[in-house]
């Protein structure tokens, strides 16, 4: 059995050097500007940042918002209005298929939106001639790294096509890139018609991406994004979508990934098995995960603990260097560790 953390001694001394952060926190780590204090920065264009998302999306428009909150009662209102337009104005009701994870806050007190197992014959079998959509998050990390099969997501969208409902994918804790491409849909092949994007992953805003189709549903008066979140998201977003970084952010996660699996394979008292993909990596624990992310923290590593999945989850601009940095970390605390028992 794996003993609890020591407590620090009085002899101890906090590390003089900033920890490895591979908890999720920050996207992309970018270099401040040197600006010229009596020449201050020109205010962001929110267009150009939309048309950033549309420019390597499935997207034929963008909207930006303050938070992942108000996007999801537009992306209601949106799904609604078009179908109101369209001459279906019963048609209302959103499915969500959530998995074990609870229903956003958003959509827990509306009467219209029903919560669904992944489980594509139970979805047909809600449907009806008040339904609207089908909403499902690609990615979840409510409780460790899940990542839904394409096969699911392909039958969503037959089933979408076949009823005239819109698909919405939530890609908020997949993060912009995190996955090896720009969103975590494109692996599988399927394309939504509503796409959530940011703020899970650090992004100050929030955007939602539409096909023109649904777009005429988009309110007419939307929130205001404020300058400083714009142009903190536009540096964000034109270094994740730069040439040549979903590569390296692949290669960087077959480093990670690398790291871990001869870690798991050597330590198979402590971990069960390895789950997520790119820089979106985590260890499935047979031991407390919270409790070894306070031992790394210690050791310099910060770590999210991810109910039994202890996930690594670095910046987007992280290095070789860092991830090798971070490894040995993880193998020094975990060689202090006595073996597990059942």
């Amino acid at each position: 059995m794996s003993q609890p953390a020591p407590e620090p001694s009085e002899d101890s001394v906090t590390p003089d050097f900033a920890p490895l952060d591979f908890s999720g926190a920050c996207l992309v780590a970018t270099a401040e500007p040197a600006l010229d204090p009596a020449e201050p920065a020109p205010a962001p264009d929110p267009a150009a940042v939309a048309d950033l998302l549309v420019a390597h999306s499935f997207g034929d428009t963008a909207v930006l918002l303050p938070s992942a909150a108000t996007a999801r009662r537009v992306i209601l209102d949106t799904i609604r209005a078009q179908h109101r337009i369209a001459g279906r104005p019963k048609r209302r009701d959103l499915l969500v298929c959530a998995g074990d994870a609870p229903l956003p806050p958003e959509f827990s007190g509306d009467a219209e939106v029903c919560r669904m197992p992944d489980e594509i014959g139970a979805v047909r079998a809600a449907i009806g001639p008040k339904t609207a959509g089908l909403f499902v998050a690609p990615v979840r990390l409510a409780a460790g790294i899940e990542m839904l099969p394409g096969s699911f997501l392909a039958e969503l969208r037959e089933t979408a096509d076949e009823y005239g409902l819109a698909l919405v994918f939530d890609e908020t804790d997949a993060g912009l890139g995190r996955t090896g491409m720009a969103f975590a849909h494109e692996w599988t092949g399927v394309t939504p018609d509503l796409m959530l994007v940011g703020e899970g992953a650090g992004l100050p805003l929030s955007a939602l991406v539409l096909t023109a189709k649904w777009a005429r549903g988009l309110p007419g008066s939307l929130p205001v994004v404020g300058e400083d979140a714009l142009a903190t998201a536009a540096g964000m977003l034109e270094t994740a979508f730069s040439p040549g970084f979903e590569g390296r952010v692949q290669g960087l996660g077959w480093l990670l990934e690398d790291r871990l699996a001869t870690l798991r394979y050597q330590r198979p008292d402590l971990f069960a098995g390895l789950v997520g993909t790119g820089l979106m990596q985590g260890l499935a624990c047979a031991v407390p995960a919270a409790d070894l992310a306070a031992r790394l923290a210690e050791a310099g590593l910060i770590t999210c603990p991810l109910g039994p999945v202890l996930a690594f989850l670095p910046a987007l601009t992280v290095t070789e260097t860092e991830i090798s940095a971070a490894a040995e970390i993880l193998e020094r605390v975990v060689a202090e560790l006595e073996p597990a028992t059942p």
